[in-house]
């Protein structure tokens, strides 16, 4: 019976492993679109302002 029971509580934890991961996997992909979308639209407000955003050299 402690068998039957260590399997499942085991079973268990690795399904909430996964999720955690699967959660975490998700977010960085989304975070890894967006951030190409963010830099646009700041280099663009800021040469709608008039700022000057070239490197020196």
């Amino acid at each position: 019976m402690f068998f039957a029971v260590k399997w499942h509580y085991d079973k268990d934890r690795k399904a909430q492993k996964a999720g955690v991961l699967s959660a975490v996997g998700k977010i960085a992909a989304i975070l890894m679109i967006l951030l190409p979308a963010l830099l646009y639209a700041t280099f663009t407000l800021a040469r709608t302002l008039g700022l000057d955003l070239t490197l020196p050299g």
